[in-house]
């Protein structure tokens, strides 16, 4: 938990840092993010944060996100560290410095750390008794987003907020084994977030 911390302040500093220097593409180092998320729900905690990074032609984003599930909704404090990414093939610009993303898609990979989850099944358990890691979820979501730029402390900046439905491995899978039970809005979750450029 404290190795987690800081490297969650670590990525915190790295990102301040870099705001010191000029704002320009061509000064930025490729290992300083492009932009940080602020994310409620999606099945990577109820709250979860953290640095991204976007391509040049701004429709490929690649996120790192550090997330939390309190106690009081999760049965147990969880921990979470997920690796998104995410392609929004149109932007549309519109007046006042608005744009809008009208459709998203993308997938992620999520670690839940403690000591009831496991990244393999222990020995004791038959070889392909069980096909999925507790600890390790896959999942995928569409979504959209609308932003604007403006000037923020003599900066550029670009904010947005983001919505994301969504699914992981074990409910999709359950959907599928069980039509005539579940519905799609049983195993589909509701993410939304704030994302900043840095």
């Amino acid at each position: 938990m404290k190795k987690l911390f800081l490297l969650y302040l670590t990525l915190f500093s790295v990102t301040s840092f870099a705001e010191d220097g000029p704002r320009t593409d061509s000064y930025r180092k490729w290992y300083i993010p492009d932009h940080m998320k602020l994310q409620f729900a999606g099945n990577i905690g109820f709250m979860s944060g953290g640095p991204g990074y976007i391509s040049r032609n701004k429709t490929l984003e690649t996120d790192v996100l550090f997330g939390f599930l309190p106690k009081k909704f999760g049965g147990d404090a969880l921990i979470t560290l997920t690796a998104k990414v995410t392609y929004s093939p149109w932007r549309i610009h519109l007046k006042n410095s608005y744009n809008i993303a009208p459709f998203s898609i993308g997938f992620y990979s999520s670690h839940t750390f403690g000591p009831q989850f496991d990244s393999k099944w222990p020995e004791y358990y038959p070889k392909g008794y069980y096909w999925w890691a507790t600890a390790v979820r896959l999942g995928a979501y569409v979504g959209g987003k609308a932003g604007r730029t403006v000037k923020f402390n003599k900066k550029v900046r670009n904010f947005e907020a983001y919505y994301e439905v969504g699914t992981y491995d074990l409910m999709f899978i359950s959907y599928v084994q069980n039509t005539g039970f579940l519905k799609p809005s049983d195993i589909l979750s509701l993410a939304i977030g704030i994302k900043m450029s840095l």
